[in-house]
């Protein structure tokens, strides 16, 4: 009983620590790195550099509305900008419904910049920002950081040129949907030019930038951003959400022509998205410097002829897809911004089903040798059904709660408060805790052993292990949150049978360690991605993070 009891006391202290230590590298790899005063190196984005473009782009401070007069006033200073960078540029006129659901006069502008290589043979690389915005305000994060970043780019491909020619689009009417990108994909011939596109986007004010879409293949994308490691975030399970919303940017429009590339976009801060608050006060200079740092790197590497660019043979040749399934082929996601971790997307079913596997094998062989039964095993698959249910109904409710009575203003559905995120994650957590705590009390009593043994350790997995699959079946892209701690799980499972000293609390100690891991890096992203209006999702997260650190959270023996 004693040890029993010593037992869990280290293993919760470990899991304490670690929860402190990820929490803590978390909050500080969110934010992006400081920009220096001056940047020297000419072939370098310079985020001092692009904040200044931005302050021109946005002097008046008033909307770029398209048919407003700010509108043409910020085109005239796009075009002068573009001008005093030694470029010369096209313009593509046509004609789209505005704001007031009438057609109003659009304007395109198109500029080549020369590549190093003499024969200037296609692909080339597409490089895409919208300069206009909604009438609500200066659209400072929509876009104008966006615009400034690709100005920034075009000096310093000037300065240094890519290994190929570079087109850079400022598109216009974005906001009243997406009529310069499909424009230029269907009316311009320098559409067929273009082998890969970057895009530039915005739905807040700070923030990483991240990479929250590719194009059609994901194994090659997930494998440039691996070799490459730029700043920006990045994950699949992003791209496996966004492609089921119903929004789009003028990356969905090249997405639909098949060409492969990167959307770039930071989210901080969303209550300033398409809002007065929109300004160049609460823009945070670092997240520009961040997503314009990756987005050259980006340009060069494609421009190289790095893959998903196809080759200037392949691309003579070459078919554009018109589906994104293809995204379905490859899982990846970002550690804390230091690296890329990818695999296949095969090799995720693969880890589930031997997982299932494992599970079953070895709930049938402890069984022989312990304490563990089936109908234990049957409880604890239950216990973690039943508390996921009663998390997401929790988490709903309060959301409502918030939203409905006032006490939080939501300028937008999106809106987040740290701290009502945070609410929603504890509270999470302590709802998937209610049944195995009734449960194993119950046992305690009648003198049995607790939830917190083998048999409701097997039952819990293998419930997480049947989501698993799930999730891998119908979004393979988001399956690494609950996969990565599957498998250790199990790791820790196949130790455990070969070490009698490892018990289920410190089986609940790996398994937690590698949730909190692959979670908290997301959970700053989920909170701006998603707001306090899903409010079960919000406490759906902390549920499984609690659940993966069972038994820890269960009564002792």
């Amino acid at each position: 009983m004693t040890d029993a009891r010593t037992t869990r006391k280290r293993a919760r202290i470990t899991m304490f620590l670690c929860l402190i230590g990820v929490i803590a590298l978390t909050v500080f790899r969110h934010f992006p790195a400081q920009i220096p005063a001056t940047t020297a190196d000419a072939k370098a984005f310079g985020g001092d550099r692009a904040i200044e473009e931005l302050r021109h782009f946005v002097a008046d401070g008033t909307s770029r509305a398209v048919a407003t007069a700010g509108h043409d006033a910020a085109r005239q200073r796009l075009r002068d900008r573009v001008t005093e960078l030694g470029m010369s540029f096209t313009e593509q006129t046509f004609f789209a419904r505005g704001w007031n659901r009438t057609a109003v006069e659009m304007t395109n502008i198109l500029v080549r910049v020369p590549g190093e290589s003499s024969d200037h043979r296609p692909p080339f690389v597409l490089l895409s920002a919208h300069y206009d915005c909604v009438q609500a305000g200066a659209g400072v994060g929509d876009n104008g950081a966006g615009v400034a970043c690709a100005l920034e780019i075009i000096r310093a491909l000037v300065a240094s040129p890519a290994k190929n020619d570079v087109l850079v689009l400022f598109t216009d009417g974005e906001e009243t949907g997406l009529c310069g990108a499909r424009s230029f994909a269907l009316e311009n011939s320098n559409w067929e030019l273009v082998g890969a596109t970057v895009n530039l986007d915005a739905r807040g004010s700070d923030g990483p930038g991240y990479i929250f879409e590719t194009g059609t293949n994901g194994s090659t994308h997930s494998a440039m951003l691996a070799s490459l490691n730029v700043p920006a975030r990045t994950t699949s399970l992003a791209a496996e959400a966004y492609r089921r919303m119903p929004n789009g940017t003028d990356f969905s429009v090249y997405l639909q022509g098949g060409r492969p590339g990167f959307n770039l976009a930071f989210i901080g801060s969303p209550r300033n998205y398409h809002t007065a608050q929109d300004t160049i006060e609460n823009l945070d200079p670092r997240t520009m410097n961040q997503m314009g740092t990756s987005a050259l790197a980006l340009v060069r590497a494609l421009s190289s002829g790095q893959s998903p660019m196809p080759t200037a043979t392949e691309f003579a040749l070459w078919t554009p897809k018109t589906s994104n399934q293809d995204v379905r082929s490859a899982v990846w996601f970002d550690l804390f911004g230091f690296f890329v971790i990818r695999w296949p997307a095969w090799l995720s079913d693969c880890l589930v089903i031997a997982s299932i596997v494992a599970l079953f094998i070895s709930l049938r062989s402890f069984r022989r040798t312990s304490t563990a039964t089936l109908i234990g095993a049957i409880i604890g698959c239950a216990d973690v059904l039943f508390g996921i249910v009663i998390a997401v109904v929790a988490g709903t409710l309060v959301s409502l709660v918030f939203e409905r009575s006032g006490f939080i203003e939501m300028p937008w559905p999106i809106a987040s408060i740290w701290w009502a995120d945070a609410a929603l994650l504890l509270l999470g957590a302590i709802a998937t805790l209610i049944p195995s705590r009734l449960v194993a009390r119950h046992r305690l009593k009648r003198r049995a052993i607790a939830c917190a043994s083998w048999d409701a350790w097997f039952g819990g997995w293998i419930a997480i292990a049947l989501l698993t699959a799930a999730i891998a079946w119908f979004a393979p892209g988001a399956v690494h949150p609950l996969l990565v701690p599957l498998v250790t799980a199990v790791i820790a499972l196949i130790i455990a049978r070969k070490k009698n000293w490892l018990t289920p609390d410190w089986c609940a100690c790996a398994a937690g360690i590698a949730a909190l891991l692959v979670w908290a890096p997301l959970e700053p992203t989920f909170a701006d991605a998603f707001g306090l209006s899903l409010g079960g999702f919000t406490a759906l997260r902390g549920g499984l993070i609690m659940i993966a650190m069972r038994p820890l959270g269960d009564p002792a023996v």
